[in-house]
Formats: structure tokens, C-alpha cells, sequence
């Protein structure tokens, strides 16, 4: 089994180097799709797929070291994110005034979020408070 502070150390590596890949495979990506929203929209979704998958490693990391009230604390925080999250992302999904930019404009939120509550929590596993 892994140590807490080894997965810790192992989180921190990787992200240093996965927000620039990130950001050149998703431009890579979305030139690749030629203006086509669909080839954009199948883009944005792999990116997410990858932020959500850092996200639930960290998420796991800081489940792992807490106890207590704090776990308690967090497993509050995090439901209370993903009700939001989901949220608005159907929200602007289903938003009528925006027309068929919708989806793009609700994907745009939904990664942007994603990406700021991953390195919120990777910021937690590396700095523990």
C-alpha cells in the first residue's frame, strides 16, 4: 500500500507537468476539430475526463489523510461543490437564449470549474493545514 505522503509526493509530480500538456493537447485538439462544434465539444470532453480523474485522486488523497470532523468537513464541501457543478452546467446546457452555443458555453464552465476545484484540492494535498 502506498503512504499517505508518497501519494502525496506522486500527485505533486505529475500535476507540475500535466497542466501544460493539458493545455497544448487541448489546443492541439481543437485545431485538429477545423471550426466543427461537435470535433470542439469531443475536445473539451476528453479534457475534462482528464481533470476529473485528477480531481478524484486528489479528492481520494485528502479522503485518506483526514479524519474525524474534517473528513466530515470535506465530504460536505465536495457534495456541496458537485450539486453546484452539476447544477449549472445543466443550467447552461439548457439555457434557450444562448441557441445551439449552449453547449459550448455550459462545457466551457464545466471545465473551467473542474479545473479550479482540482487544483484547489491538489493545493491541499501538497500543503497540509
Amino acid at each position: 500500500m502506498i503512504s499517505k505522503h508518497a501519494l502525496a509526493g506522486l500527485l505533486l509530480l505529475v500535476t507540475q507537468s500535466a497542466n501544460a500538456q493539458s493545455d497544448a493537447e487541448m489546443t492541439a485538439c481543437v485545431d485538429r476539430a477545423d471550426g466543427v462544434s461537435t470535433n470542439m465539444l469531443e475536445c473539451g470532453k476528453a479534457e475534462i475526463a482528464k481533470w476529473d480523474a485528477r480531481l478524484n485522486i486528489a479528492y481520494w488523497a485528502l479522503l485518506h489523510r483526514e479524519g474525524g470532523s474534517k473528513r466530515i468537513k470535506l465530504q460536505a464541501e465536495q457534495k456541496a461543490w458537485l450539486v453546484h457543478h452539476l447544477s449549472e452546467t445543466k443550467r447552461l446546457a439548457s439555457d434557450p437564449d444562448t441557441g445551439s452555443g449552449a453547449f459550448m458555453i455550459s462545457q466551457s464552465f464545466e471545465l473551467d470549474d473542474i479545473a479550479k476545484r482540482t487544483l484547489e484540492l491538489e493545493k491541499r494535498v501538497r500543503n497540509p493545514g
